[in-house]
């Protein structure tokens, strides 16, 4: 149980999906019994197949890992659904509309539900056209419900469209560094657990670059924090511009960061470190000349996890900064886990 309310809270996404799933079976499930029990084959075999396909969606959702597949199998069906409660429950069907509306807005994008929500409300009223007296009781009615249907769709557009802003906002706010618009250290221990899962499941490689200004708190006593933060912002564009699309960068920390190469090989990680020395001694200064990094870089060994890594990471990167600066070192992989080479 703990583990079902765990992932539910740090999954928004699934948990809306979820609880809307759970909705919809238990105001479509009680129906069907009842038309299937009142005669109604037609409506009976109707709200079944919702019912259905509202658990194979949940099974989507939670067995699969695809809530976002779930969302718009859901959104779409339940579209339909509308459309066939109202030609064949005229005017008292209708009401069903305006659960869907609200319900698109929550499951999908807002413009995706957009689309479905007109799509479906045009059928509606095409086929109220079409068939006079059969939906809605005159054209006035049918003038009603579009223009009810199309407010109560904007208003739902609106507060989707602000809530998916805020809560972007929000993943930013948790995932990225606020001065360097890199990952933080959160979203860097998140990404070390894919790559170590990555590794022990495909065999898929991984490189790891720590990067740590030298003598950046001289920076900071001589020229102020002002000029610190700058070196910082500066930096992170560097490596973020010169790295491949592939690759994460994070702010562990301070004057640190962490480099994610996956798929890099010994000497790919090798070149990158030493591109990255030359390239922020050359292209990242301050008014009284230029900044220097020292790098500590390994690739992932069988027997790791997450300290290990970075440990083995670490000593690399003082091993750098005992060696004068300026440089990087890269762990060989030799038996004894205290030798490193450069």
């Amino acid at each position: 149980m703990r583990d079902l309310w765990s992932r539910l809270r740090h999954d928004a996404y699934l948990a809306i999906v979820i609880f809307a799933g759970l909705l919809g079976l238990v105001s479509i499930f009680p129906f069907a019994l009842y038309r299937w029990v009142a005669g109604d084959w037609v409506m009976g075999a109707l709200d079944s197949l919702l019912t259905l396909t509202t658990l194979t969606a949940l099974y989507i959702a939670w067995y699969r890992g695809q809530s976002r597949l779930a969302g718009q199998m859901l959104s779409l069906l339940y579209a339909a659904g509308a459309i066939i409660v109202a030609i064949y429950l005229p005017v008292t069907g209708l009401f069903w509309f305006y659960c869907v509306v609200l319900f698109n807005f929550f499951i999908a994008p807002p413009l995706r539900s957009t689309l479905i929500t007109l799509g479906s409300l045009a059928a509606i009223c095409l086929y109220g056209l079409w068939r006079p007296g059969t939906i809605f009781p005159d054209l006035q009615h049918l003038i009603i419900f579009a223009c009810t249907a199309l407010i109560c769709s904007l208003f739902a557009y609106l507060f989707a469209w602000r809530t998916t802003l805020q809560r972007r906002s929000l993943q930013e706010l948790a995932n990225l560094d606020p001065l360097t618009g890199v990952g933080n250290r959160r979203t860097l221990m998140q990404e070390i657990e894919i790559a170590l899962a990555n590794f022990r499941r495909h065999g898929n490689q991984c490189g790891l670059l720590l990067l740590d200004i030298d003598h950046f708190k001289a920076i900071n006593d001589t020229h102020g924090h002002a000029e610190g933060d700058r070196v910082l912002v500066d930096l992170a564009d560097l490596v973020w511009h010169t790295s491949r699309r592939t690759d994460r960068l994070f702010r562990l920390g301070g004057e640190e960061f962490v480099l994610l190469l996956p798929g890099a090989d010994l000497n790919g990680l090798s070149i990158v470190a030493e591109n990255i020395v030359r390239a922020v001694g050359e292209r990242v200064r301050t008014a009284d000349g230029s900044v220097t990094v020292s790098i500590g870089g390994t690739l992932l060994l069988p027997d790791d996890d997450g300290s290990s890594w970075m440990h083995r990471a670490d000593v690399c990167l003082y091993t750098a900064k005992n060696n004068g600066r300026n440089r990087s070192v890269i762990y060989k992989g030799v038996a004894d886990d205290r030798e490193v080479a450069k």
